[in-house]
């Protein structure tokens, strides 16, 4: 049969491995669209400065170079732009040669810039300007926060695995402890075994109370049937005692003189009766 310390280690194992990973992936999920609201937040501040940056030129409708930020003049800085207009596009030189998805209005995560191994977190929005219709993305390299993620995945798993074994060798230091006093129970059957005492214990455990207080009924019907056997076998020893001593004086009888043999046999069994009773009686005074 399992033990009890084994099952409650592997059940408390499973509601607790259970648990923390949905609390785990629930929280790490959560963290992260958080994340990615904050982050579109300044994805679309930098969609309308490029928006501001949009200005009328000789040749119509031109980007200020001076008003946009330097990360996009590096190639593969991780901060990218495209704006679509009627007439064309531009896009920002830290694409190098490489396009931006277009997945559509909105905000979107997880998308590859090529084979350059960035994960990219984009914004596409619509706007109006000069009465003409301008779509604007800009993207973030979201390589570094997912591998700040999988790192607090890590941290998380061994700090959950540590949590786990403390638990576990709290749980086991308890659960010793809630049985000590079965032990305590197993020493006093011991004691009755060897007639030093006569019942258990009432002061136990809540949990315990129903099977003391039976072994104690039992035990209580096993020594009120004792004593009625005692009684019974002690008021039958006497009963047998006066028939007993009558045969012996008729052995002794002189109605017997013809048969000697006959008489010695009569004595010798009567006495073995005679004696057999007598111990019979001894052991039930001696154990009553």
């Amino acid at each position: 049969m399992k033990s009890i310390q084994r099952r409650l280690s592997l059940g408390l194992i499973a509601v607790m491995v259970v648990v923390g990973l949905v609390m785990a992936q629930t929280s790490l999920w959560l963290f992260e669209v958080g994340l990615q609201r904050y982050l579109e937040s300044g994805l679309r501040n930098e969609s309308e400065n490029l928006l501001v940056a949009l200005v009328r030129g000789p040749a119509g409708l031109q980007l200020d170079d001076h008003r946009l930020s330097g990360a996009y003049q590096r190639p593969l800085s991780g901060h990218y732009f495209r704006m679509d207009l009627p007439q064309g596009h531009w896009r920002s030189r830290s694409l190098w040669d490489f396009e931006l998805p277009q997945p559509g209005v909105g905000l979107h995560a997880n998308l590859e810039l090529g084979k350059t191994g960035q994960s990219l977190l984009m914004l596409t929005s619509e706007y109006r300007k000069f009465g003409k219709q301008i779509s604007i993305t800009v993207a973030q390299d979201y390589t570094p926060v997912r591998a700040s993620f999988r790192l607090m995945q890590q941290v998380g798993m061994g700090l959950g695995l540590a949590a786990l074994i403390l638990v576990l060798v709290l749980q086991r230091i308890t659960v010793r402890r809630a049985l000590r006093p079965l032990e305590t129970v197993r020493e006093q059957i011991f004691q009755l075994q060897q007639g030093q005492r006569s019942q258990l214990d009432n002061q136990v455990p809540l949990e315990l109370e129903p099977l003391v207080a039976q072994i104690n009924h039992l035990l209580a019907h096993t020594e009120d049937s004792l004593k009625r056997s005692r009684n019974a076998l002690g008021n039958l020893g006497h009963a047998l005692k006066t028939p007993l001593a009558v045969l012996l004086s008729l052995a002794l009888s002189g109605q017997l003189d013809a048969n000697p043999a006959l008489r010695r046999t009569l004595q010798e069994q009567l006495e073995n009766i005679r004696l057999r009773l007598e111990r019979e009686l001894n052991r039930a005074r001696l154990s009553g």
